[in-house]
Parts: structure tokens; C-alpha cells; sequence
């Protein structure tokens, strides 16, 4: 059997109902909270990395998909958000060096858990190790898809239909808006719960 990237895209309320996080004891409360912090660390890598909105979307929701593959419990999420970071920015033909986002995910780490910002030395074993961990992280990203990573974001169609259908065009930017916002995607678990 050939999948195409519908064919992945969506998920059963099954699927949703039964997470392999929650398997593993985590409750839906905490697993709804990982998933908006992790789509919090991809938006505010991609602003700092000056990606576009498209790349951090695709992170978003190479990150929702993984999850309902595999565990919380199983795998780190700051090292998950950081990998979907980078294999997005490549899909998105806006990449970023390796270099590039462990930097921005270790400032911050730093920052946001109080510590003093030490410059990351590439040479050093710490660097490298992350550096591996990134790559590793991704394998099983595009493992667990099996290599299939397209994502078709609704941006590109909205204009187009609201414009189609006559619409004014406050309620095509405010489309653009939901579209765009962050939030949405962060708690589209949560709502796709509900």
C-alpha cells in the first residue's frame, strides 16, 4: 500500500483517545500542556531563527504527529521541538545550520529556567552531543512519518476561497489571523478533544 500525505495527515479519535502518553500514565491535562509548550518553543525558535510562519507551522505539526505516535514519557520535548525546528526548516526550503538551532534552543533553556547564557563552544563535547542528539531526534521524527513530511498549511487557500465567495476583506485578514496564530495550533489538541 502507497500513503500519501492525506492519507497520515489525520487522526482518529482513537488515536487521540489512546496516546501512547497516555498509555504510559501521563493524563490528558499534562499532556495538553507539553504539546502547547512545545509548539511555544517552536514559535519562539522560528521567530528568533527569522523563519517564516509557514516553517514554524510545519514544526507544529510534525510535533502533534510524533506525539501521537510516541510518548511524552519516551521522548524529551525540548528536544523534540528542536529537531521539528530544523527537519521543518529544511522542508520548508528555509534551512537552518545544525549549529544554528542548538544555539537558539540552549539560549533559551537558559533563559527561561534562569541560568547565566554561557556561549555554546562548538568544540566542546556538550555541543557535540546535542548536535547528536538533534540528529538522532530527527531520524525517529521521520521514521515514525515514514518519511512522508509534507504538510499543506490552509494559508495559501484561504484568500483565494473567502475572495472566491465574495467575501469582505476584514474577514479574509481575520482568516489569515486564525490561520497564523499561534495558539491555534498549540491547543488544537485540546479543541480536537473537546
Amino acid at each position: 500500500m502507497i500513503y500519501t500525505a492525506i492519507d497520515t495527515f489525520y487522526l482518529t479519535d482513537e488515536q487521540l483517545t489512546n496516546s501512547p502518553s497516555r498509555k504510559n500514565g501521563i493524563d490528558e491535562a499534562t499532556e495538553t500542556s507539553l504539546r502547547i509548550y512545545g509548539c511555544d518553543l517552536i514559535q519562539e525558535a522560528g521567530i528568533l531563527l527569522k523563519l517564516p510562519q509557514a516553517v514554524m507551522a510545519t514544526g507544529q505539526v510534525l510535533f502533534h504527529h510524533f506525539y501521537c505516535k510516541k510518548s511524552f514519557a519516551r521522548f524529551n520535548v525540548k528536544k523534540v521541538a528542536a529537531s521539528c525546528v530544523w527537519l521543518a526548516s529544511k522542508l520548508e526550503e528555509n534551512p537552518r545550520k545544525a549549529r544554528q538551532v542548538i544555539i537558539v534552543f540552549h539560549r533559551m533553556e537558559c533563559r527561561r529556567e534562569n541560568l547565566p547564557i554561557e556561549f555554546l563552544d562548538p568544540t566542546l563535547k556538550k555541543y557535540a552531543d546535542l548536535k547528536t542528539e538533534l540528529s538522532r531526534t530527527e531520524r525517529h521524527i521521520l521514521k515514525e512519518m515514514g518519511f512522508i513530511c509534507h504538510v499543506e498549511h490552509p494559508h495559501k487557500f484561504i484568500s483565494n476561497y473567502l475572495a472566491t465567495l465574495g467575501t469582505p476583506p476584514e474577514l479574509r485578514q481575520e482568516a489569515w489571523n486564525l490561520a497564523n496564530d499561534r495558539s491555534s495550533i498549540g491547543t488544537w489538541w485540546k479543541e480536537r478533544r473537546d
